[in-house]
């Protein structure tokens, strides 16, 4: 009998196909060597060096990254797919960059577990991705590329739209890197952990499947008014930017809006958060879909009744626990005092570990900083 939604979360069903992405079904393909590997794919790790635990990481993410186009019409694609920016290189990498380069927060992975750090990178490569062709990566997005943000409705759709495709994009590679662990390590595909990861991964994808379709329809018929969103200007200018999507998980009081981990939720959706600097202010765009009103109305309802300074307590809070498409500039790194800048990484851990959260809450360190000050 083939498992039900809820087994199926823990593990693999016989008769499904197989997690190591060759669509043989698993009793037929990886199952005995899954069994076979079991007792030895965590022991594997044990004798290697932490330097080669990290370079493995960085492999196996580097060896997923592929070319696609995202455009919305696909017989306009020119054959070339370029390195796309999620966020503006000359309007808005440039501005926090110093010397031509940013930076972002890093995992570092070793025996004890996962740390973060900042990374010095390229402003040529921030916020890259292998998403569009050149063709549609200047049609298309022409509406923000060559035109001042005056907060117009098909402005705020294409900055909710580029970076939706870059989270996209990596939920795609994050699959395919979990596909490649199990196919190095088939005693993982039987690791309870390893395959909610896998689930979790799987209903990612679903759900950005629906919204890209969502944006490819609203597009064509110039339905950029279903995207709701709040425009905010603050009179100063900030020192990092933010180009994402996410689900979130709780309102502005603690209550659940999203239960992320339920198998019984048919979608969940997005919202789309874009900040940025812009001659001496800032500019915050947050929209989602009215699609998914029951879920957002109301937490959006709250967010724009909140004064410019509650709302960048959140957004503070919002962009560090949710997304990892966060640049900061070297001279705000420079302003904080080393006990906020271990506030920050260890507060981007926390959302992945409840333990760092806690001892951040017991030192009184838990988002001890301010990105907008």
């Amino acid at each position: 009998m083939p498992f039900n939604k809820f087994e199926r979360m823990d593990k693999f069903d016989p008769y499904e196909e197989c997690p190591c992405g060759s669509r043989k079904k698993f009793k037929f393909c990886c199952f005995q060597s899954a069994k076979d590997d079991e007792k030895t794919s965590a022991e594997k790790f044990k004798g290697y060096s932490d330097k080669r635990i990290q370079h493995e990481a960085n492999k196996k993410w580097e060896d997923t990254d592929f070319k696609i186009c995202l455009g919305f019409t696909k017989n306009e694609c020119r054959p070339l797919i370029k390195s796309a920016h999620a966020l503006q290189n000359n309007r808005i990498l440039n501005r926090i960059s110093e010397q031509g380069h940013v930076f972002n927060i890093s995992s570092n992975i070793s025996k004890k577990g996962i740390d973060a750090d900042f990374k010095k990178i390229s402003k040529n490569k921030a916020s890259t991705f292998f998403g569009f062709c050149d063709f549609h990566d200047n049609k298309l997005f022409k509406p923000i590329e060559q035109k001042e943000y005056k907060n117009e409705e098909i402005q705020n759709f294409l900055f909710g739209f580029r970076g939706f495709c870059l989270e996209y994009h990596r939920k795609i590679r994050k699959l395919n890197t979990l596909r490649n662990n199990f196919k190095a390590s088939p005693g993982f595909m039987l690791s309870p952990i390893a395959v909610q990861l896998y689930r979790n991964s799987e209903f990612d994808i679903a759900d950005s499947q629906t919204e890209y379709e969502t944006f490819r329809k609203d597009y064509f018929n110039k339905d950029f008014n279903k995207l709701r969103t709040i425009h905010r200007r603050l009179k100063k200018e900030v020192e990092f930017a933010v180009s994402s999507s996410f689900a979130v998980k709780d309102d502005l009081h603690g209550n659940v809006i999203n239960d992320i981990y339920s198998v019984n939720s048919e979608i969940v959706p997005n919202i789309h958060v874009n900040i940025f600097p812009r001659d001496g202010e800032t500019v915050i765009i947050l929209s989602y879909h009215n699609n998914y009103d029951s879920i957002y109305s109301k937490y959006f309802d709250e967010l724009k009744e909140l004064s410019d300074e509650d709302l960048e307590k959140h957004l503070n809070f919002l962009v560090i626990n949710y997304t990892e498409n966060i640049f900061f500039s070297p001279r705000l790194l420079k302003k904080l005092s080393d006990e906020q800048k271990r506030s920050l990484l260890v507060s981007f851990q926390s959302s992945m570990d409840a333990q760092k959260t806690y001892e951040l809450n017991k030192d009184g360190q838990f988002f001890n900083f301010n990105l907008f000050s």
